[in-house]
């Protein structure tokens, strides 16, 4: 799942470090040295509130990254994710093969989840307000959470954690064009070619227009609570 359906799902109304901890797994692969691993587990297990009865937000945070993994895990093999990847599989395919976009499989995994997110973005614009508010006001549990971890470059992320919670990007997905630039910086950051984007961006972005008006019937027949 992408940053902010984990929030949707997942959040709980009175524990923000749980909530930020929901999308950490991915702010620190996306923003730490790709050669760095961390146990979750034991972070959880050290931070307990009898080993450390002063830093209770720092268990509440390690059991957000943990509720992060298994979403991922019960995600990818839920009805939704299968439903839609069946839904949009050839359509998509045909699409990667008119535009020369490698890995066709891949960039439907991702792009199931970027949908998702718009999805929910475009029925919850105060939760996404209280996403990034929440984020804004836990930079300190952020700190301490690096310190724990003993994370080697704690500056470098921590720029580029005040860059997301300033530019805000998701609240772009409003414009399905964004989620075809989101799905090239993808690609971009893990180093596959993105020239089918730079050559191919208007077919592109109304293709992706059309995959996301197939799926919207699916978001709101397994996530209806959204539109609440």
């Amino acid at each position: 799942m992408n940053f902010f359906s984990h929030f949707m799902v997942d959040h709980q109304i009175h524990r923000p470090n749980f909530n930020v901890g929901l999308i950490a797994p991915d702010l620190l692969r996306n923003f730490t040295p790709k050669h760095c691993k961390f146990d979750f587990v034991d972070f959880q297990q050290q931070t307990s509130n009898h080993a450390h009865p002063n830093n209770p937000e720092l268990h509440d945070f390690f059991s957000g990254c943990l509720q992060h993994i298994e979403r991922d895990k019960e995600f990818h093999q839920s009805p939704f994710f299968q439903e839609a990847y069946q839904t949009l599989r050839e359509s998509w395919r045909n699409t990667c093969l008119e535009f020369n976009i490698p890995k066709y499989w891949f960039s439907l995994h991702v792009l199931i989840e970027m949908m998702l997110d718009k999805y929910f973005i475009d029925n919850n614009l105060e939760k996404l307000e209280l996403f990034y508010y929440q984020l804004n006001s836990q930079k300190n549990t952020y700190e301490n959470a690096l310190a724990t971890m003993n994370h080697t470059s704690t500056q470098t992320f921590m720029d580029r954690y005040q860059i997301f919670c300033e530019k805000q990007y998701l609240f772009h997905y409003q414009n399905i064009q964004r989620v075809a630039f989101a799905l090239h910086k993808v690609y971009e950051q893990i180093g596959i070619p993105v020239d089918w984007y730079q050559q191919h961006e208007n077919q592109i972005n109304s293709n992706i227009e059309a995959q996301f008006n197939q799926i919207q019937p699916l978001c709101s027949l397994y996530f209806p609570s959204s539109t609440e």
